[in-house]
């Protein structure tokens, strides 16, 4: 059995060492597991679901309380070969309103340091900066934030949080599935988390055999649970190195308040296929040309 000091050194290396760490995981006992500390669960939780690269042509159906939906169809490009600072790109096909719309996010390794993040509006034919103080903003009309979009508790943005084991518990994920999970309060503890985060606390919800995060409650800065995420249809993906990665094909996000859902399936999903670097660029958005 490798000791607890063993295993939180596979942890915070996820990021640089991810392929090898992806084996770790999967061979991990449950005597193992049960010895994680929360904060060491969140790195699990990260290094069991990342690639190099990532790419899904992703449906975003929105419902409003009365049931009417409008159906969004959105590129999806994920690079992140630098483990510390994803690449995101997302490009929207249809419907018509919003296509063309071309968004870019690009995460910073510091934690005091806000990620740049350019969103292309083919209306104006013009990129505008998204500011750290724009974040919680609705993502094109849904229920996720920019926020939401940003890895919060992996081994940069874990750095920003103070996490407790609130208990374990079997629940069943939004399609059915039981699930053992821990169950682990995220609580902002840095100033410039505080600050720029439109979440008090966050409930988390853990797969012990996957290390998913099937479930999460978000709380607002009073106190108040405003939104719930869950995430099912959990599927294994082959990685480079031997790597296999985990990942949720459905996930919705429902706003309290209002009853407004927003869902999201992944089709089309490869890990680890060339992506241009061209891509992650402002110029390209701007002009999308290699």
């Amino acid at each position: 059995m490798k000791s607890r000091i063993g295993i939180l050194s596979l942890l915070l290396g996820a990021c640089s060492q991810a392929m090898a760490i992806g084996i770790e995981l999967s061979d991990m006992t449950e005597a193992e597991k049960e010895a994680l500390s929360p904060r060491e669960v969140m790195l699990a939780n990260e290094a069991s679901r990342k690639s190099i690269t990532e790419q899904s042509n992703m449906k975003m159906t929105l419902t409003n309380a009365r049931g009417d939906k409008r159906v969004r169809d959105v590129l999806m490009l994920i690079d992140d070969s630098n483990q510390l600072a994803r690449k995101t790109y997302l490009e929207f096909s249809s419907p018509r309103d919003v296509k063309d719309v071309r968004i870019l996010t690009l995460e910073k390794e510091e934690i005091t340091e806000d990620d740049d993040r350019w969103l292309y509006l083919p209306a104006l034919k013009r990129v505008r900066r998204i500011s750290a103080s724009n974040k919680s903003e609705s993502f094109m009309g849904t229920d996720f934030s920019y926020e939401d979009f940003e890895i919060a508790d992996g081994v940069v943005g874990s750095k920003n949080h103070e996490y407790t084991l609130l208990r374990e518990e079997t629940i069943e994920d939004a399609l059915g599935v039981e699930k053992h999970c821990w169950v682990i309060e995220a609580i902002p503890v840095t100033e410039h988390q505080i600050r720029e985060s439109e979440n008090s606390k966050r409930i988390i919800w853990v797969d012990q055999e996957h290390f998913a995060a099937i479930q999460e409650h978000y709380f607002n800065k009073n106190g108040e649970l405003f939104k719930i995420r869950t995430s099912s249809d959990v599927r294994p993906y082959p990685a480079e190195g031997g790597k296999t990665v985990w990942r949720p094909m459905r996930i919705e996000m429902t706003t309290q308040a209002t009853g407004h859902k927003t869902t999201v399936l992944l089709n089309d999903f490869k890990v680890d296929e060339g992506i241009p670097e061209n891509v992650f660029t402002r110029s390209y958005v701007a002009n999308q040309q290699l």
